[in-house]
């Protein structure tokens, strides 16, 4: 991991399999990151230098291998290591833009679903499936939640039996990536691919079905 010296460096983890330890004494950082959420910690580096990585938590036969560096650099070396990293995040995104596609997210979201325009970071009124009501602020892991347990929040006013469950059709990578879209996405991105100047979030939802909000039973 390569960051600059003096800036606020926020990370944003999970685990693909058991619970791990993301720690770093020099900085005296430690958080654990676990299967199926995203945790967050941030630190910000004083010192220029190379400081190690490990897993702090036992978590199975490899946990010895699990270690890593971090590189701290001047501000102009980190803009010259920038350089490379633009299309490696371009081809992420480009990679969550082919998922939105590849499974049609475009034909409800927007229409008949909340607009995912603009979405990330915002507070949203849900539904719970007690039939109780709360605000969320859509974060990685509310999006995520949405993506995989799409019956855990559903946006009020919306019907609650569209969204299917991806639950074990998409990897930690490709989950990755279309997060990334979504969070990066503006408004043209969101078009559909058989009429490319449609902005989805322009067009009306249908009415929604309330009564599906007391069983709590469908996606959001």
């Amino acid at each position: 991991m390569t960051v600059p010296v003096g800036v606020p460096v926020k990370l944003v983890m999970t685990s693909q399999d058991v619970i791990h330890d993301f720690g770093m004494p020099a900085f005296r950082v430690k958080q654990d990151v676990v299967p199926g959420r995203y945790s967050y910690v941030w630190f910000e580096a004083t010192k220029v230098g190379e400081y190690h990585l490990y897993c702090q938590e036992y978590c199975g036969t490899q946990h010895s291998g699990m270690i890593g560096t971090i590189r701290v650099v001047k501000a102009a070396d980190y803009q010259a290591w920038l350089e490379g990293v633009p299309a490696e995040v371009a081809s992420e995104k480009e990679a969550g833009r082919q998922l939105y596609q590849q499974y049609a997210c475009w034909k409800c979201h927007g229409i008949n679903a909340p607009t995912l325009a603009g979405l990330y970071g915002k507070d949203e009124d849900v539904v719970l499936p007690d039939g109780t009501g709360r605000r969320v602020k859509a974060d990685d892991n509310y999006l995520r939640e949405s993506i995989l347990q799409p019956r855990a929040k559903i946006v009020k006013g919306y019907r609650a039996d569209l969204m299917p469950t991806y639950q074990g059709q998409l990897t930690e990578e490709q989950l990755a990536a279309l997060l990334l879209f979504i969070k990066t996405a503006g408004p043209g991105d969101l078009t559909t691919p058989q009429d490319p100047g449609t902005k989805m979030q322009e067009q009306q939802p249908a009415p929604p079905d309330l009564s599906t909000y007391q069983s709590g039973a469908g996606p959001r």
